[in-house]
Protein backbone atom coordinates (compact mmCIF):
# COMPACT_ATOMS: atom_id res chain seq x y z
CA UNK A 1 0.00 0.00 0.00
CA UNK A 2 2.80 2.23 1.16
CA UNK A 3 4.75 1.24 -2.02
CA UNK A 4 2.01 2.07 -4.12
CA UNK A 5 1.02 5.30 -2.20
CA UNK A 6 4.30 7.23 -2.59
CA UNK A 7 4.62 7.89 -5.94
CA UNK A 8 1.26 9.34 -6.41
CA UNK A 9 2.02 11.31 -3.10
CA UNK A 10 4.80 12.54 -4.37
CA UNK A 11 3.06 13.27 -7.79
CA UNK A 12 0.82 14.98 -5.93
CA UNK A 13 3.04 17.42 -4.06
CA UNK A 14 5.11 18.16 -7.06
CA UNK A 15 1.95 19.36 -8.97
CA UNK A 16 1.24 21.58 -5.64
CA UNK A 17 4.35 23.28 -5.51
CA UNK A 18 4.33 24.19 -9.47
CA UNK A 19 0.67 25.71 -8.36
CA UNK A 20 2.07 27.24 -6.27
CA UNK A 21 5.29 29.13 -7.87
CA UNK A 22 2.46 29.64 -10.54
CA UNK A 23 0.09 31.69 -8.28
CA UNK A 24 3.62 33.44 -7.10
CA UNK A 25 5.21 34.12 -10.72
CA UNK A 26 1.58 35.68 -11.00
CA UNK A 27 1.37 37.72 -7.98
CA UNK A 28 4.82 39.33 -8.97
CA UNK A 29 3.45 39.76 -12.66
CA UNK A 30 0.57 41.80 -11.23
CA UNK A 31 3.22 43.89 -9.14
CA UNK A 32 5.34 44.87 -12.01
CA UNK A 33 2.12 45.32 -13.96
CA UNK A 34 0.17 47.45 -12.09
CA UNK A 35 3.00 49.38 -10.90
CA UNK A 36 2.61 53.31 -11.41
CA UNK A 37 5.24 55.62 -10.98
CA UNK A 38 3.45 58.29 -12.17
CA UNK A 39 2.81 61.13 -9.47
CA UNK A 40 -0.79 61.17 -8.06
CA UNK A 41 -3.08 63.15 -5.67
CA UNK A 42 -3.27 60.44 -3.72
CA UNK A 43 -0.39 58.58 -1.77
CA UNK A 44 0.37 55.05 -2.68
CA UNK A 45 1.31 51.82 -0.91
CA UNK A 46 5.05 52.32 -1.33
CA UNK A 47 4.48 54.94 -3.33
CA UNK A 48 3.92 52.42 -6.62
CA UNK A 49 1.00 50.49 -6.47
CA UNK A 50 -3.31 51.31 -5.31
CA UNK A 51 -4.36 48.95 -2.31
CA UNK A 52 -6.79 47.09 -4.76
CA UNK A 53 -3.63 46.00 -6.80
CA UNK A 54 -1.73 45.21 -3.96
CA UNK A 55 -4.59 43.39 -2.39
CA UNK A 56 -4.66 41.35 -5.59
CA UNK A 57 -0.75 39.91 -5.36
CA UNK A 58 -1.12 39.51 -1.72
CA UNK A 59 -4.41 37.52 -2.17
CA UNK A 60 -2.51 35.20 -4.53
CA UNK A 61 0.54 35.41 -2.00
CA UNK A 62 -1.74 33.54 0.09
CA UNK A 63 -3.04 30.88 -2.14
CA UNK A 64 0.60 30.03 -2.87
CA UNK A 65 1.06 30.22 0.84
CA UNK A 66 -1.77 27.40 1.29
CA UNK A 67 -0.51 25.51 -1.39
CA UNK A 68 3.34 25.67 -0.40
CA UNK A 69 1.30 24.18 3.04
CA UNK A 70 -0.39 21.36 1.68
CA UNK A 71 2.66 20.09 -0.33
CA UNK A 72 4.36 20.21 3.17
CA UNK A 73 1.66 18.37 4.87
CA UNK A 74 -1.26 17.59 5.77
CA UNK A 75 -0.98 18.68 9.04
CA UNK A 76 0.88 22.04 7.82
CA UNK A 77 -1.66 22.91 5.57
CA UNK A 78 -4.78 22.03 8.61
CA UNK A 79 -2.73 24.50 10.77
CA UNK A 80 -2.53 27.04 8.13
CA UNK A 81 -6.12 27.10 7.31
CA UNK A 82 -7.09 27.08 11.28
CA UNK A 83 -5.24 30.24 11.33
CA UNK A 84 -6.88 31.99 8.26
CA UNK A 85 -9.86 31.03 9.48
CA UNK A 86 -9.53 32.16 12.80
CA UNK A 87 -7.56 35.27 11.46
CA UNK A 88 -10.51 36.27 8.92
CA UNK A 89 -13.53 35.89 11.64
CA UNK A 90 -11.17 38.08 14.32
CA UNK A 91 -11.19 40.85 11.37
CA UNK A 92 -14.97 40.10 10.81
CA UNK A 93 -16.03 41.11 14.35
CA UNK A 94 -13.99 44.07 14.15
CA UNK A 95 -15.75 45.71 11.13
CA UNK A 96 -18.74 44.42 12.63
CA UNK A 97 -18.27 46.45 15.72
CA UNK A 98 -17.55 49.19 14.22
CA UNK A 99 -20.38 48.49 11.30
CA UNK A 100 -22.99 49.15 14.55
CA UNK A 101 -21.23 52.09 16.05
CA UNK A 102 -19.63 49.84 18.95
CA UNK A 103 -16.08 51.71 17.77
CA UNK A 104 -15.41 54.44 15.53
CA UNK A 105 -12.34 53.10 13.58
CA UNK A 106 -11.56 56.53 11.77
CA UNK A 107 -11.54 58.33 15.58
CA UNK A 108 -9.62 55.61 17.14
CA UNK A 109 -6.41 56.18 13.81
CA UNK A 110 -7.34 60.02 13.92
CA UNK A 111 -8.04 59.66 9.96
CA UNK A 112 -11.02 62.01 10.30
CA UNK A 113 -12.10 65.01 12.11
CA UNK A 114 -15.95 65.55 12.76
CA UNK A 115 -17.81 66.24 9.14
CA UNK A 116 -18.72 69.56 10.04
CA UNK A 117 -20.46 71.70 7.45
CA UNK A 118 -21.06 68.46 5.37
CA UNK A 119 -24.89 68.86 6.55
CA UNK A 120 -27.30 71.26 8.02
CA UNK A 121 -27.29 70.53 11.36
CA UNK A 122 -29.17 73.25 13.91
CA UNK A 123 -27.44 75.10 17.00
CA UNK A 124 -23.78 73.37 16.42
CA UNK A 125 -21.61 75.36 18.44
CA UNK A 126 -18.01 73.49 18.77
CA UNK A 127 -14.33 74.10 18.25
CA UNK A 128 -11.37 72.15 17.99
CA UNK A 129 -8.09 72.41 15.27
CA UNK A 130 -7.73 71.71 11.91
CA UNK A 131 -5.20 71.67 8.55
CA UNK A 132 -5.29 73.34 5.53
CA UNK A 133 -6.93 70.55 3.11
CA UNK A 134 -4.57 70.06 0.46
CA UNK A 135 -1.33 69.81 2.46
CA UNK A 136 -3.01 67.21 4.65
CA UNK A 137 -4.52 65.41 1.58
CA UNK A 138 -0.64 65.10 0.13
CA UNK A 139 1.37 65.13 3.40
CA UNK A 140 3.29 68.21 3.33
CA UNK A 141 3.80 70.18 6.78
CA UNK A 142 1.84 72.53 7.86
CA UNK A 143 0.26 74.22 11.32
CA UNK A 144 -3.00 73.42 13.11
CA UNK A 145 -5.53 75.95 12.72
CA UNK A 146 -7.87 76.70 15.45
CA UNK A 147 -11.62 76.97 14.56
CA UNK A 148 -14.59 77.65 16.03
CA UNK A 149 -17.78 76.42 14.22
CA UNK A 150 -21.54 77.60 15.33
CA UNK A 151 -24.28 77.07 13.10
CA UNK A 152 -28.20 78.76 13.46
CA UNK A 153 -31.68 76.89 13.81
CA UNK A 154 -31.47 76.11 9.85
CA UNK A 155 -27.81 74.39 10.46
CA UNK A 156 -25.86 76.61 8.55
CA UNK A 157 -22.84 78.15 9.92
CA UNK A 158 -23.64 81.63 10.52
CA UNK A 159 -22.82 83.22 13.81
CA UNK A 160 -26.28 85.20 14.48
CA UNK A 161 -29.40 83.41 14.75
CA UNK A 162 -31.95 84.79 12.73
CA UNK A 163 -35.51 83.71 11.08
CA UNK A 164 -34.68 85.39 8.01
CA UNK A 165 -32.21 88.18 6.62
CA UNK A 166 -31.86 91.07 3.97
CA UNK A 167 -29.17 89.13 1.57
CA UNK A 168 -28.92 85.82 1.35
CA UNK A 169 -25.02 83.94 0.43
CA UNK A 170 -25.91 80.83 -1.38
CA UNK A 171 -22.84 78.78 -1.83
CA UNK A 172 -20.24 75.92 -0.80
CA UNK A 173 -17.49 75.50 1.11
CA UNK A 174 -16.20 78.69 -0.16
CA UNK A 175 -18.50 80.53 2.03
CA UNK A 176 -18.42 78.13 4.97
CA UNK A 177 -14.98 79.30 5.50
CA UNK A 178 -14.00 76.85 7.80
CA UNK A 179 -10.59 77.77 8.29
CA UNK A 180 -11.50 81.43 8.95
CA UNK A 181 -13.29 82.74 12.39
CA UNK A 182 -16.42 84.07 11.42
CA UNK A 183 -15.73 87.83 11.30
CA UNK A 184 -13.00 87.05 8.85
CA UNK A 185 -15.93 85.65 6.18
CA UNK A 186 -17.68 87.17 3.24
CA UNK A 187 -20.88 87.12 5.45
CA UNK A 188 -19.58 88.60 8.38
CA UNK A 189 -17.74 91.02 6.51
CA UNK A 190 -21.05 92.69 4.15
CA UNK A 191 -23.23 92.65 6.82
CA UNK A 192 -20.38 95.19 8.54
CA UNK A 193 -20.33 96.96 5.29
CA UNK A 194 -23.80 97.51 4.10
CA UNK A 195 -25.24 97.49 7.09
CA UNK A 196 -27.97 94.97 6.55
CA UNK A 197 -28.65 91.29 7.75
CA UNK A 198 -26.58 88.76 6.31
CA UNK A 199 -27.66 84.77 6.03
CA UNK A 200 -25.60 81.79 4.25
CA UNK A 201 -26.84 78.65 3.01
CA UNK A 202 -24.01 76.98 2.38
CA UNK A 203 -22.49 73.51 3.12
CA UNK A 204 -19.28 71.51 1.84
CA UNK A 205 -19.36 69.46 -1.08
CA UNK A 206 -22.56 71.32 -2.69
CA UNK A 207 -23.46 72.22 -5.74
CA UNK A 208 -25.68 75.15 -6.91
CA UNK A 209 -28.53 72.73 -7.61
CA UNK A 210 -28.26 71.45 -4.00
CA UNK A 211 -28.25 75.01 -2.48
CA UNK A 212 -31.22 75.66 -4.13
CA UNK A 213 -32.92 72.86 -2.70
CA UNK A 214 -31.38 73.39 0.81
CA UNK A 215 -33.03 76.93 -0.06
CA UNK A 216 -36.21 76.06 -1.03
CA UNK A 217 -36.41 73.65 2.53
CA UNK A 218 -35.36 76.70 4.76
CA UNK A 219 -38.71 78.32 3.57
CA UNK A 220 -36.89 81.73 3.30
CA UNK A 221 -39.28 84.71 2.31
CA UNK A 222 -37.24 86.45 -0.73
CA UNK A 223 -39.81 89.52 -0.86
CA UNK A 224 -37.62 92.92 -1.15
CA UNK A 225 -34.46 90.49 -0.10
CA UNK A 226 -31.48 89.83 -2.17
CA UNK A 227 -30.45 86.12 -3.10
CA UNK A 228 -26.70 86.02 -3.83
CA UNK A 229 -25.22 82.51 -5.62
CA UNK A 230 -21.84 81.77 -5.38
CA UNK A 231 -20.66 79.31 -8.37
CA UNK A 232 -17.53 78.28 -7.77
CA UNK A 233 -14.98 77.13 -11.00
CA UNK A 234 -12.67 74.51 -9.12
CA UNK A 235 -15.40 71.89 -8.40
CA UNK A 236 -19.04 72.79 -9.16
CA UNK A 237 -18.89 71.15 -12.22
CA UNK A 238 -18.45 67.75 -10.46
CA UNK A 239 -21.06 68.74 -7.51
CA UNK A 240 -23.59 69.08 -10.47
CA UNK A 241 -22.77 65.91 -12.35
CA UNK A 242 -22.96 64.18 -8.82
CA UNK A 243 -26.36 65.67 -8.00
CA UNK A 244 -27.59 64.58 -11.16
CA UNK A 245 -26.71 61.45 -10.63
CA UNK A 246 -28.50 61.08 -7.37
CA UNK A 247 -25.95 61.88 -5.33
CA UNK A 248 -25.81 64.39 -2.16
CA UNK A 249 -23.39 66.65 -0.45
CA UNK A 250 -19.59 65.58 0.40
CA UNK A 251 -20.56 63.08 3.06
CA UNK A 252 -18.04 59.98 3.46
CA UNK A 253 -18.98 56.75 1.67
CA UNK A 254 -19.25 54.15 4.50
CA UNK A 255 -16.19 52.42 3.13
CA UNK A 256 -13.94 55.17 4.88
CA UNK A 257 -15.65 53.72 8.14
CA UNK A 258 -14.34 50.21 7.99
CA UNK A 259 -10.85 48.86 9.62
CA UNK A 260 -9.73 47.97 6.44
CA UNK A 261 -9.77 51.52 4.79
CA UNK A 262 -8.15 53.24 7.84
CA UNK A 263 -5.09 50.25 7.86
CA UNK A 264 -4.71 51.02 4.21
CA UNK A 265 -4.70 54.96 5.12
CA UNK A 266 -1.63 54.38 7.82
CA UNK A 267 -0.18 51.96 5.40
CA UNK A 268 0.20 54.66 2.88
CA UNK A 269 1.41 57.37 5.38
CA UNK A 270 4.12 55.45 6.09
CA UNK A 271 5.47 53.68 2.61
CA UNK A 272 4.72 57.04 0.97
CA UNK A 273 4.76 60.09 3.45
CA UNK A 274 4.01 62.78 0.66
CA UNK A 275 2.20 62.25 -2.53
CA UNK A 276 3.82 62.40 -5.87
CA UNK A 277 1.73 64.88 -7.33
CA UNK A 278 2.83 67.77 -4.58
CA UNK A 279 6.33 68.77 -6.18
CA UNK A 280 4.62 69.31 -9.40
CA UNK A 281 1.19 71.03 -8.36
CA UNK A 282 2.84 73.24 -5.85
CA UNK A 283 4.51 76.75 -7.35
CA UNK A 284 6.50 79.26 -5.66
CA UNK A 285 5.40 83.24 -5.19
CA UNK A 286 7.62 85.55 -3.46
CA UNK A 287 9.52 82.51 -1.55
CA UNK A 288 6.65 80.93 -0.34
CA UNK A 289 5.09 78.07 -1.90
CA UNK A 290 1.00 77.25 -2.78
CA UNK A 291 -0.11 74.01 -3.72
CA UNK A 292 -3.00 73.18 -6.69
CA UNK A 293 -5.44 70.81 -5.74
CA UNK A 294 -7.40 71.09 -9.34
CA UNK A 295 -6.20 71.45 -12.72
CA UNK A 296 -8.10 70.15 -16.37
CA UNK A 297 -9.71 67.14 -14.26
CA UNK A 298 -12.16 69.50 -12.68
CA UNK A 299 -13.68 70.13 -16.18
CA UNK A 300 -12.57 67.98 -18.68
CA UNK A 301 -15.64 65.36 -19.30
CA UNK A 302 -17.71 67.85 -17.60
CA UNK A 303 -18.30 70.46 -19.98
CA UNK A 304 -22.29 69.86 -20.34
CA UNK A 305 -22.62 70.74 -16.76
CA UNK A 306 -22.10 74.29 -17.41
CA UNK A 307 -25.59 74.20 -19.39
CA UNK A 308 -27.32 72.09 -16.39
CA UNK A 309 -25.61 74.70 -13.86
CA UNK A 310 -26.98 78.01 -15.85
CA UNK A 311 -30.50 76.07 -16.52
CA UNK A 312 -31.06 75.42 -13.28
CA UNK A 313 -29.97 79.16 -12.26
CA UNK A 314 -32.02 80.61 -14.89
CA UNK A 315 -35.19 78.85 -12.98
CA UNK A 316 -34.54 79.32 -9.40
CA UNK A 317 -34.07 83.34 -10.20
CA UNK A 318 -37.58 83.13 -11.65
CA UNK A 319 -38.58 81.85 -8.42
CA UNK A 320 -36.75 84.53 -6.62
CA UNK A 321 -38.34 87.16 -8.70
CA UNK A 322 -41.64 85.59 -8.82
CA UNK A 323 -41.61 86.06 -4.56
CA UNK A 324 -40.49 89.51 -4.59
CA UNK A 325 -36.41 89.60 -4.61
CA UNK A 326 -33.50 90.01 -6.64
CA UNK A 327 -31.45 87.65 -7.89
CA UNK A 328 -27.76 87.88 -9.14
CA UNK A 329 -25.09 85.15 -9.64
CA UNK A 330 -21.03 85.71 -8.20
CA UNK A 331 -18.00 83.42 -10.28
CA UNK A 332 -15.71 82.38 -7.74
CA UNK A 333 -12.42 81.88 -10.15
CA UNK A 334 -10.18 78.53 -9.63
CA UNK A 335 -6.99 79.37 -7.28
CA UNK A 336 -5.29 78.90 -10.42
CA UNK A 337 -6.75 81.32 -12.85
CA UNK A 338 -5.99 83.41 -10.12
CA UNK A 339 -2.13 82.43 -8.91
CA UNK A 340 -1.26 80.81 -11.98
CA UNK A 341 0.40 83.73 -13.94
CA UNK A 342 2.54 84.31 -10.79
CA UNK A 343 3.66 81.10 -10.39
CA UNK A 344 7.03 79.29 -11.15
CA UNK A 345 6.19 75.79 -11.40
CA UNK A 346 8.60 72.76 -11.51
CA UNK A 347 9.94 72.63 -14.88
CA UNK A 348 8.08 69.10 -15.69
CA UNK A 349 4.76 70.26 -13.90
CA UNK A 350 1.65 70.15 -16.60
CA UNK A 351 0.67 73.26 -14.66
CA UNK A 352 3.43 75.37 -16.74
CA UNK A 353 0.83 75.78 -19.10
CA UNK A 354 -1.60 76.95 -16.66
CA UNK A 355 -4.12 78.24 -19.32
CA UNK A 356 -4.72 74.71 -20.61
CA UNK A 357 -6.12 73.58 -17.09
CA UNK A 358 -8.63 76.61 -17.20
CA UNK A 359 -12.51 75.27 -17.30
CA UNK A 360 -15.37 76.81 -19.89
CA UNK A 361 -17.28 77.80 -16.99
CA UNK A 362 -16.41 81.43 -16.76
CA UNK A 363 -17.30 82.08 -20.39
CA UNK A 364 -20.13 80.34 -20.13
CA UNK A 365 -21.63 82.52 -17.18
CA UNK A 366 -20.10 85.39 -18.68
CA UNK A 367 -22.68 84.69 -22.33
CA UNK A 368 -25.72 83.49 -20.02
CA UNK A 369 -25.95 86.69 -18.00
CA UNK A 370 -25.77 88.55 -21.05
CA UNK A 371 -28.46 86.33 -22.90
CA UNK A 372 -31.07 86.68 -19.29
CA UNK A 373 -30.35 89.93 -18.00
CA UNK A 374 -29.54 88.14 -14.78
CA UNK A 375 -26.16 90.43 -13.34
CA UNK A 376 -22.91 88.50 -12.84
CA UNK A 377 -20.54 89.62 -10.55
CA UNK A 378 -16.84 88.11 -11.49
CA UNK A 379 -14.34 88.09 -8.98
CA UNK A 380 -11.43 87.41 -11.26
CA UNK A 381 -9.87 90.44 -11.61
CA UNK A 382 -10.12 92.12 -7.86
CA UNK A 383 -8.62 88.57 -6.96
CA UNK A 384 -5.66 89.19 -9.07
CA UNK A 385 -5.24 92.67 -8.33
CA UNK A 386 -5.05 91.95 -4.98
CA UNK A 387 -2.51 88.67 -6.10
CA UNK A 388 -0.33 90.81 -7.83
CA UNK A 389 -0.20 93.47 -5.00
CA UNK A 390 1.49 90.79 -2.90
CA UNK A 391 -1.63 90.49 -0.74
CA UNK A 392 -2.73 86.54 -1.91
CA UNK A 393 -6.00 85.54 -1.40
CA UNK A 394 -5.55 82.04 -0.92
CA UNK A 395 -4.08 79.63 1.98
CA UNK A 396 -0.84 78.34 0.47
CA UNK A 397 -1.94 74.77 1.49
CA UNK A 398 -5.41 74.66 0.73
CA UNK A 399 -8.43 75.02 -1.95
CA UNK A 400 -10.21 77.90 0.07
CA UNK A 401 -9.85 81.73 -0.05
CA UNK A 402 -8.05 83.11 3.63
CA UNK A 403 -9.00 86.03 5.43
CA UNK A 404 -7.68 88.39 2.69
CA UNK A 405 -9.61 86.40 -0.29
CA UNK A 406 -12.76 87.16 1.95
CA UNK A 407 -12.26 90.87 2.68
CA UNK A 408 -11.29 91.38 -1.20
CA UNK A 409 -14.66 89.56 -1.82
CA UNK A 410 -16.57 91.38 0.54
CA UNK A 411 -15.67 94.87 -1.07
CA UNK A 412 -16.36 94.08 -4.30
CA UNK A 413 -19.70 92.87 -3.35
CA UNK A 414 -20.52 95.91 -1.41
CA UNK A 415 -20.02 98.22 -4.41
CA UNK A 416 -22.26 95.51 -6.79
CA UNK A 417 -25.80 96.72 -7.28
CA UNK A 418 -27.73 93.36 -6.36
CA UNK A 419 -26.35 93.09 -2.97
CA UNK A 420 -26.89 97.06 -1.73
Amino acid sequence: MIQQGGPILEGRRRLLLAACFALAALALASLVLTADSQPTDARLLFGLWRARDLGLAVSLLVGAGALLAAAASRSAFLAFLATGISTAAMYALLEAAGAVGLVSWPALFGSRAQALGTKPVPHLDIAGTTFQDTASRWGLPSEPIVFHYRTDRHGFRNDTDRAEADIYLLGDSVLVAALLPFADTVAARLEQTTRRSVKQIALIGTGPQEQHRLFRDARLDVSGRRVIQFVFEDNDLRDSRRFRRGGRGASPSWTEDTLAHQVVLVLQRFTQPVAGAAALRTCRIGGQNYTFLWGRHSFAGLEEECGAISDDLLGFAAEVRAGGGEFGVVFVPSKLRVLGPLCSFPASSALRDYASHLGPLREHLRKWSAANAIALLDLTEPLQEAARAGRIPWFWGDTHWNAEGHAVAARTLSAWAPSK
